[in-house]
């Protein structure tokens, strides 16, 4: 750039920030500062006396024995069942999944035949382009 672009470019930012100021000025006479605004909490201390006169009046020691002494049938129970639950494994292919497993055959048999043939024709075509003569 020469230097009377550079010039008429500094002047023209000039102008901008001068412009900015101005509007900046007027927004800071138009605004008058708030003070700060106190908010009080209210007071929740009567509530808080009503619900301890209510907790003091609930018996808890009745219901954590009740507790415990499910917590005790339980392990009783537990320590009862064995170890290792017998289990019988029985496998049979039912006559309604017999479709299922010829059609896995058939996939698995055509999913040999194509990749052979594929095989059996790269080879082919190899052989075909040695003995091409371009």
């Amino acid at each position: 750039m020469k230097t009377e672009e550079l010039e008429e470019h500094l002047l023209d930012v000039e102008r901008v920030l001068v412009l900015q100021g101005r509007r900046l000025e007027k927004l800071e006479e138009g605004t008058e500062p708030t003070p700060p605004q106190v908010v009080k909490a209210p007071d929740y201390g009567s509530q808080f006396e009503e619900l301890k006169a209510l907790l003091k009046r609930q018996d808890l020691s009745a219901q954590a024995l009740q507790i415990y002494a499910q917590i005790a049938s339980f392990r009783e129970s537990i320590t009862r069942l064995p170890k290792v639950l017998p289990v019988r494994h029985y496998h049979h292919f039912e006559y309604r999944s017999r479709g299922f497993v010829i059609g896995g055959g058939v996939c698995l048999l055509m999913t040999a035949i194509s990749a052979g043939l594929c095989f059996s024709l790269y080879r082919e075509n190899s052989r075909l382009q040695e003995s091409n003569m371009k």
